[in-house]
């Protein structure tokens, strides 16, 4: 008599995690069978790829699954299905959302019915802060900032770009390298989930800054005196301005170099004056070198600028107040020695160390004071205005010949031929001085007669 068969049970081992239902009939193979629902991925899940099926099963010989329903968190229906041995739901879901499903399974030969609940949640995709256009810091980069820790990036755009992690995972810095400036850069960023998943490209707009500008006076000019300074005006403000020394030469045509000092006015014009001053009769060269210089928007210059010079004789003007004389020296010789009429008690001249900054054949004179305010006054054709600080100037006076004693509003009025009705016959001490002098050309304002002091200050 052959040997009873052997009743096999199969039972299915999935990754998936299982939900087993309670049996309602009393027989005992209700009680051995697998009853439930399979979900993947498993249930509570976080961090699920959303473009990723969501896969349900019946779980047990002769179990199909009644009814399978997904909801998102507002509780929009996405899937709704009846009568299934398994339903496949197929992304793409959102991303950072939580989906309930509610899946119904049944048995019919024994009767078994269960419903369950279960949860998965999506991964957060990364939100960077701020706009999409942008322009560069004045580092030369740009700093793109998420909301949370990002995963492998990278930028692809007409030129090449490098990212750098900075202080952790939610902070990047995009570098161009050898993009042109002033224009608009289009990038896009291939970047992923820290999971791993891939995100759709994000498309950024740079703008690249214009180039770093500068213009330097003086240029080509000749005979100037020795206090002249050179300017530099930006185009824009300097990021870096500590670096301008660095990149900035100064020599005379032998090659020797020339120290000096930087004066600031605003942040966009800088002055460089010799120490103690520049040599005399000499050609003087200035580089402003290209690298190292960057604007507050990022912007270098594209070439290095250069100018020369050169300078006269070593001519200095002193003014002393007390004796109301003026002296022109060149070379440390007096050449010459005038009668002059400074400033009153009430407008005095200022004193110090200055330089002749600029000249006007002819020159309009306007006070500070407007019309009816008490100092106020326009005077015209004033010949021969060589201003050295300020509103301060010397300058040919026709109106008056009281020289010799104060009578200006602070300049130093000099004797002058020039639209001189009154006194055809006086010196042209004015129009000599124009002559003689250049821009850059030192002058010193003595309270008291005394020793000249040639050092500028």
């Amino acid at each position: 008599m052959p040997a009873p068969k052997s009743f096999v049970l199969r039972l299915v081992i999935a990754t998936s995690v299982v939900l087993m239902g309670s049996a309602h009939a009393e027989g005992t193979w209700d009680r051995l069978l697998p009853f439930g629902v399979a979900m993947s991925p498993a249930d509570r899940s976080t961090d699920v790829d959303p473009r990723q099926a969501v896969n349900v099963e019946a779980v047990g010989f002769g179990t199909r699954l009644a009814r399978v329903r997904i909801e998102d968190g507002q509780g929009r229906v996405l899937t709704d299905v009846s009568d299934r041995a398994q339903v496949s739901a197929v992304g793409p879901f959102d991303f950072g959302t939580t989906y309930r499903l509610v899946a119904s399974a049944e048995r019919g030969w024994t009767g078994q019915r269960a419903t369950y609940e279960m949860s998965f949640t999506t991964v957060a995709k990364p939100v960077l802060e701020g706009p999409l256009e942008r322009g560069l810091g004045s580092d030369g980069t740009v700093h793109l900032r998420f909301d949370r820790p990002v995963g492998p990036i990278s930028a692809l755009g007409s030129c090449p770009l490098r990212v750098e992690r900075e202080g952790g995972s939610q902070v990047v810095r995009l570098i161009p390298e050898n993009c042109s400036q002033g224009q608009t850069l289009n990038v896009a960023l291939e970047w992923a989930t820290t999971t791993g998943v891939t995100l759709a490209p994000l498309n950024l707009s740079l703008r690249m800054p214009p180039p770093l500008t500068a213009e330097i006076t003086p240029r080509d000019k000749t005979n100037l005196g020795v206090a002249m300074p050179i300017e530099i005006t930006f185009s824009e403000s300097l990021a870096n301005r500590d670096q301008l020394s660095a990149n900035f030469l100064v020599r005379t045509k032998e090659g020797q170099p020339i120290e000096g000092r930087w004066l600031w006015f605003g942040k966009s014009k800088v002055q460089f004056h010799p120490r103690p001053q520049w040599p005399a009769s000499s050609l003087i060269e200035a580089e402003l070198r290209g690298n190292g210089l960057r604007s507050v928007q990022g912007g270098t210059l594209e070439q290095p600028l250069e100018a020369s010079f050169t300078t006269g004789s070593d001519r200095r003007i002193y003014v002393y107040l007390d004796s109301q004389r003026m002296s022109a020296v060149e070379n440390g010789q007096v050449v010459k020695t005038f009668k002059v009429s400074t400033g009153k008690a009430k407008t005095p001249t200022v004193a110090g160390s200055f330089y002749i900054y600029a000249r006007f054949p002819l020159k309009t004179m306007k006070s500070r004071a407007k019309a009816g305010q008490p100092g106020h006054y326009v005077v015209e054709n004033v010949p021969f205005a060589q201003y050295f600080h300020a509103d301060y100037a010397f300058h040919g006076a026709w109106w008056h010949n009281a020289f010799g004693r104060p009578a200006s509003h602070g300049c130093v009025n000099m004797s002058t031929r020039s639209h001189n009705r009154r006194w055809p016959s006086a010196p042209e001490d004015a129009g000599w001085l124009y002559n003689w002098a250049s821009l850059g050309v030192p002058v010193t304002v003595l309270h008291a007669t005394g020793s000249q002091q040639v050092a500028l200050q």
